[in-house]
Formats: C-alpha cells, sequence, structure tokens
C-alpha cells in the first residue's frame, strides 16, 4: 500500500510542518515508511506553496513530487479559484478542504470525494497564531486523522504535535487537531 498526500497552502500556514508531522506518526507509531517533502521556489509569506507525503508498508523509493494523490489538504479555501487543486487527484480518492461550508456547498467537480473542515474557526477560538497569521496546519491534521483509512491515531499525531511544539503551545495545537476532528464533515 502507498498513500499520497499532496498539501496546498501558502507560504507560512505550515503545510510543510503538517506534511512532516503526519509522516513521524506514520513512522513512530505505525512502523510505516515515510516521505515528506516541500516544493517551493522563491515564494514569499502568503504565496501557493506545494508539500507531499508518501505512507507505505514498503520501501519507498519515490523521490519526486506527488502528482497523481489519494489525498489533497487545501488549507485555505482561496486556493480553489487560484490553483488548480484537484489535479492529478486519483479517481476515488479525497480532498479535504478548511472551508466552514458542507462539503456538497464547495464547488468541485470530479470522481472525489470532498470532506471539509473548519480549521480557521479552530484556529480562531484557540487563537492559535506565530508570527500574527493564524496556525492551521496542526487543526487540518485532525480532519486528515478523521477522513483517512490508514490507520493513524489521533493521539500519535497529538503526540507528535507535542514533540514539535514542546509545553502549553503544544498542548493548545494538539487540542486544536482533535477540535478539528471532530468538526469534519465527510460526503
Amino acid at each position: 500500500m502507498l498513500y499520497e498526500i499532496r498539501w496546498h497552502g501558502r507560504g507560512g500556514q505550515g503545510a510543510i510542518t503538517a506534511a512532516q508531522i503526519l509522516a513521524e506518526a506514520a513512522y513512530y507509531y505505525n512502523d510505516l515508511y515515510i516521505t515528506a517533502s516541500p516544493s517551493f521556489g522563491a515564494e514569499r509569506r502568503g504565496a501557493p506553496i506545494t508539500a507531499s507525503t508518501r505512507i507505505s508498508d514498503e520501501k519507498i523509493r519515490l523521490r519526486s513530487q506527488i502528482i497523481n494523490p489519494d489525498l489533497v489538504v487545501v488549507l485555505d479555501e482561496t486556493l480553489l479559484k487560484d490553483v488548480d487543486v484537484t489535479a492529478g487527484l486519483k479517481p476515488g480518492g479525497s480532498i479535504i478542504i478548511n472551508s466552514p461550508k458542507r462539503p456538497n456547498e464547495i464547488n468541485l467537480k470530479g470522481n472525489f470525494r470532498v470532506i471539509t473542515a473548519d480549521a480557521t474557526k479552530v484556529a480562531l477560538e484557540l487563537d492559535l497564531r506565530a508570527a500574527g497569521l493564524l496556525v492551521l496546519n496542526t487543526p487540518i491534521l485532525g480532519a486528515v486523522v478523521r477522513a483517512t483509512d490508514f490507520d493513524i491515531a489521533l493521539e500519535h499525531v497529538q503526540a507528535i504535535i507535542k514533540k514539535h511544539f514542546p509545553g502549553p503551545l503544544g498542548e493548545k495545537n494538539a487540542e486544536a487537531a482533535k477540535r478539528t476532528f471532530e468538526i469534519t464533515q465527510l460526503q
């Protein structure tokens, strides 16, 4: 089983860190093979970026960016206007969008499942900010755990979050993942 995730965000939203946290949870708690990598050029804060996570029960020899993901995660709904986030999404795959809308209110057509989770609302409720920007990556990880079939537990993702962000900051970020897990709307 090779599962490929492509993350879409804007510079500074933490898509790269989210890709790494999920990969670490799969590695440390599920003994799976993983890769996590960013894809960006000279972008600046706020510019569209992508990141990739591969998870497999066999060695991963691919090092390229993900072209045909099983799952796409969109940290910023405004990217839907600027970027073809569904490009290459495998038939029957899924897309998770940070949005207050219901999945059927998202205007995307294709042979894939749309999942929504209002990570922005959770970040606002917890006043989760870094360098003045809302932190969206740790909340959206809760939606990823809820929406995927591979066996990565929320508690494992929370443990890795706390490892990356020790102390009260880690507790708050882990709580954000839990809250978003609970409000994720599956199609």
